[in-house]
């Protein structure tokens, strides 16, 4: 009995040894962060900017970029035609005149619509102003000097396929990084476009975060070049400082989202975030200043 106890507890030893002897992968660097800052975090316009004007519409774009966004996130879906759109919902009913499923409906239906219907910004209604559901590929000429990041909505290959398509016809390779909740989807992008940055998929998020935990991060393989998370997920607090150090070892830029909450923007940016999302960009911008002072 005395022996077999040695040797379990000579076999914990040795694999403890070799735990901690096992080299973290190097780290990694891309393109797509050549232009982030590189002594703050970074302020990420959530869906263009929505609490300062309709979600993913070249006004909230162009209102976050005036604001001094770093990255400008958008959320995109495929037409029935093949059309990417800017869009988060998978139907319009929520901020347009019209309903309907956009993956039935063609391009032409959608494009009638009007994008500010219902959207309201302290009392102002964007009602009837002429703002419609943009296109991908109007988005993207329309800002060619932005960084961007893009999330696949639908969970299909031909929208990943699409996306790859979008992005190299706009030469955005270098300023797109490509977000998706779809392991699937995301699979499919990488295959189509190794070139450009992604960000970690739902699987990847949740086995890296586990193992960070666990102090066994080095173990586990990383496609993504971000992870943009919320601060809380399945009971696990994602801002905790193992998660956050495991990450920036790798090369990994930690963002979170969704974050409007000034004093918890300012509590992430001491905390060592990469990157804050937020709905409101002067919110983040001020916090900025106030950290800098």
């Amino acid at each position: 009995m005395k022996r077999a106890l040695i040797f379990v507890l000579g076999g914990i030893c040795v694999a403890a040894l070799s735990v901690s002897l096992w080299p973290t992968p190097p780290a990694k660097s891309h393109i797509y962060f050549a232009d982030a800052p590189s002594d703050r975090a970074e302020i990420i316009a959530h869906a263009a900017g929505q609490g300062h004007a309709p979600p993913n519409t070249l006004l909230a774009l162009e209102t976050a970029e005036q604001m001094g966004a770093d990255v400008l996130e958008v959320d995109v879906q495929q037409t029935r035609d093949g059309v990417l759109i800017l869009r988060h919902d998978d139907t319009l009913d929520r901020t347009t005149d019209l309903t309907g499923v956009i993956a039935e409906m063609d391009w032409t239906e959608i494009a009638r619509a009007d994008a500010g219907a219902t959207w309201i910004v302290d009392g102002d209604s964007f009602a009837g102003r002429g703002i419609k559901v943009p296109k991908l590929e109007e988005a993207l000429a329309t800002f060619p000097d932005a960084r961007w990041t893009i999330e696949i909505k639908n969970d299909t290959p031909h929208a990943a396929i699409a996306m790859c398509a979008e992005i190299k016809s706009a030469g955005a390779q270098s300023r797109v990084l490509v977000a998706s909740f779809h392991d699937a989807a995301m699979a499919t992008f990488r295959a189509e476009c190794p070139a450009v940055a992604t960000s970690a998929s739902s699987r990847e998020v949740r086995d890296f975060v586990i193992a960070a935990r666990l102090g066994l991060s080095r173990f586990v393989s990383m496609p993504a070049v971000a992870l943009q998370v919320p601060t809380q997920s399945n009971g696990l607090d994602l801002t905790h400082p193992r998660v956050m150090a495991a990450a920036q070892r790798r090369g990994i830029r930690i963002q979170y989202w969704t974050i409007n909450d000034p004093a918890q923007i300012e509590h992430l940016l001491a905390a060592g975030a990469d990157g804050v999302m937020t709905d409101y960009v002067d919110r983040g911008r001020a916090a900025l200043s106030d950290a800098a002072k």
